[in-house]
């Protein structure tokens, strides 16, 4: 099981939108699009994502990526859920937010802010990382099915704001475009 938040730890290096982009070379109009598709032009706006997905989120791909290509089966997860009484301050899930859900300790960390969906998701999150502690398999009874991940499809488990689903990762053309710049260097 391996996977990042959807506001995770991450930053980059750029005083401009073109410093930002120009290791993108030949794809840099792509990666522009992808992540700056308002077209912000503001490295404040961008870099976070940017930085995210090169420390973060494209290496848990990666993770999942190599442990399937061993014949073992991996799960992958993005955690964007962000508990309701913080949602006018995070665009999404930061770093190690997940933690209280995942370990079923929200009402210790929201205390009177807890709120019912903040509940569910945490007795969901925590049903998956039980039984794979248990089986080596996150899934079981009255849980939507968390697919193994599989280079094919690439499907991840998104923890959102509504019940957990499994989907195609949303993120996986900028993904592509992170994972060749770092096979690049």
């Amino acid at each position: 099981m391996v996977g990042a938040n959807s506001a995770d730890i991450g930053f980059a290096f750029a005083r401009t939108v073109d410093e930002l982009f120009a290791p993108f070379g030949a794809d840099r109009e792509k990666a522009k699009a992808l992540y700056d598709p308002a077209g912000s032009g503001k490295v404040a706006d961008i870099a976070p994502s940017f930085g995210a997905d090169q420390m973060m989120i494209e290496p848990a791909r990666y993770s999942a990526r190599k442990i399937e290509s061993t014949g073992q089966p991996a799960f992958e997860f993005r955690f964007s859920y962000v508990a309701e009484s913080m949602r006018k301050h995070w665009k999404g899930a930061p770093h190690a937010t997940e933690i209280p859900f995942v370990f079923d300790t929200v009402q210790a960390r929201y205390g009177n802010d807890l709120t019912d969906a903040d509940r569910a998701t945490a007795q969901a999150a925590n049903a998956y990382w039980a039984n794979f502690a248990r089986t080596g398999n996150p899934n079981g009874s009255g849980l939507p099915q968390w697919p193994a991940y599989s280079t094919k499809t690439d499907m991840l488990m998104d923890f959102g704001p509504a019940a957990p689903v499994a989907k195609p990762d949303p993120w996986k053309d900028r993904l592509d475009l992170v994972e060749r710049l770092a096979e690049q260097k």
